[in-house]
């Protein structure tokens, strides 16, 4: 084996590369740890030196409120004004139920498909039962008739007696 193929003369160059890295972000992270964090809050505002609530409008600048100097209670009194303001109060119209779907539109002489199936399925339903009513009346009237005949053709040969009665007598 060559001392060129070993494995460490093969990670030398990514090691360098990965080395230069390190202290590249390792350096880039030295100021933010040695920073003053005194100065840094010293610069920040705090409550007195906020606006007026009163002064401030949908224009103004809420981003010194959001400053960890400010108490909460102001900081939340500035966002709900800020939040009620006419700029974040509007209704973006995908809301669902922020329509009043009690009333409605009157649909007038339109009649949807469902409608007349329905009422096709209804006419159809009564055509049927009045056949059928029909049909029975017919089957009745029909009966009452052959009764009638039977009666008057029994009447006039004067078989209406019981044949155990002749045989009787």
């Amino acid at each position: 084996m060559k001392p060129e193929d070993s494995p460490e003369t093969t990670v030398q160059p990514d090691a360098g590369f990965y080395r230069r890295w390190s202290e590249k972000k390792q350096a880039s992270r030295q100021p933010l740890a040695e920073r003053d964090e005194s100065d840094e809050e010293q610069q920040q505002p705090g409550d007195e030196d906020m606006p007026t609530l009163e002064s401030l409008d949908e224009n103004s600048d809420y981003s010194g409120f959001l400053s960890p100097r400010v108490s909460d209670q102001l900081r939340q009194v500035a966002l709900r004004k800020l939040f009620h303001s006419a700029a974040f109060n509007v209704c973006d119209g995908l809301d669902d139920y922020a329509e009043d779907f009690t009333s409605f539109e009157k649909l007038g002489d339109l009649m949807t498909a469902d409608l007349r199936h329905r009422l096709e399925q209804e006419a159809h339903k009564q055509q049927v039962e009045a056949d059928e009513s029909a049909e029975r009346d017919a089957l009745e009237s029909d009966a009452s008739e052959d009764e009638a005949s039977d009666g008057s053709a029994t009447a006039q040969t004067g078989q209406n007696e019981d044949p155990t009665n002749e045989a009787e007598t």
